[in-house]
């Protein structure tokens, strides 16, 4: 995040920022929110079916789900960018060997499309 240099705001945070965050709060409710749903719905599922061999494969899936949204609902952007923006500082040519091979892979999988 960079720092607000209108002076204007003494948070050091541009109101764009903000925007974003709050943005990507909400976006994180609604995808957890989503998920335990669907995880829900899988379990209930499971639980019907209890009698077909694929029930406990899908109330496995409906326990990953669950962890999955709650892994969503819990994580932290700030203090993840934060690691990601050290880690770069720290070994820029592995971040750009990263960068580079993503975007390789990106590539090859929309040239295919």
């Amino acid at each position: 995040m960079e720092p607000n240099t209108s002076g204007s705001d003494p948070s050091g945070i541009n109101a764009s920022d903000s925007c974003c965050t709050m943005s990507l709060e909400k976006m994180k409710v609604l995808v957890a929110d989503k998920l335990h749903h669907y995880a829900g719905k899988l379990a209930e599922t499971a639980t019907e079916h209890a009698d077909c061999s694929v029930a406990q494969h899908g109330k496995l899936a409906s326990e990953w789900l669950e962890k999955s949204a709650d892994y969503v609902r819990h994580f932290d952007y700030e203090e993840t960018n934060a690691k990601v923006r050290n880690s770069v500082k720290q070994h820029p040519g592995r971040a750009l060997l990263i960068a580079g091979t993503a975007g390789l892979v990106i590539g090859a999988i929309c040239r295919r499309r």
